[in-house]
């Protein structure tokens, strides 16, 4: 099953994001979203290719999304 990724942009890759983007996708993750200013991109990908988009050129590092929930307005939690 896909998991949400992160991948991070190093610095020196930020003028080659979109080159960046095209070779994730060649790897297998599926992207929904380039945030060029933050040099951020993200969308799903097999568990199995994390460490294989990591080791792709212009990527400082490839993180699972996480989530937070926090309680309705309505609890008890204080």
């Amino acid at each position: 099953m896909p998991e949400k990724i992160t991948v991070s942009v190093a610095d020196d890759a930020l003028d080659r994001i979109d080159d960046v983007v095209t070779a994730l996708e060649g790897g297998g993750m599926r992207v929904e979203h380039v945030l060029r200013p933050l040099g951020v991109i993200t969308g799903s990908a097999e568990d199995t290719q994390l460490q294989a988009l990591g080791a792709v050129t212009g990527v400082a590092a490839v993180e699972p999304q996480r989530t937070v929930q926090l309680p309705p307005p309505e609890s008890d939690v204080q």
